[in-house]
């Protein structure tokens, strides 16, 4: 059962994307897509407040409709909804595992693969 904070959270969302919808030029293809992304990342993230929830939340979903749009701008995506998604997602994570490696946590995962992989080691 999910946590009464996330609730909210996708209680607010909700009417989030109904006032979007009244707007005019909105994709909304590209804000259920990052709100799913975004919610996606709230409801799995167990060790956050219920504040951090809101700023990650928050912050994913307007990332994640921006990747959209860039996407569909570039002409590198036909429809948004899976490109806000994937951004939504992919700038909360990476986001997070930068500022744990700030704070003085250990390198991430997928930044010494890249190190690795390009980063001009020899053997």
């Amino acid at each position: 059962m999910a946590e009464p904070g996330t609730g909210a959270i996708a209680t607010a969302g909700l009417f989030g994307i109904g006032g979007a919808a009244l707007v005019p030029g909105v994709d909304m293809n590209a804000v259920i897509g990052a709100f799913a992304g975004a919610m996606f990342f709230v409801v799995y993230a167990k060790d956050l407040s219920p504040l951090a929830r809101i700023g990650y939340f928050i912050a994913s979903w307007i990332v994640g409709y921006y990747v959209a749009s860039e996407f569909i701008g570039r002409e590198l995506a036909k429809t948004s909804g899976l490109v806000a998604f994937g951004g939504a997602l992919f700038c909360v994570v990476v986001g997070t595992s930068l500022l744990e490696w700030v704070q003085g946590g250990k390198t991430p995962g997928w930044l010494r693969f890249i190190a690795d992989r390009f980063g001009g080691r020899n053997g």
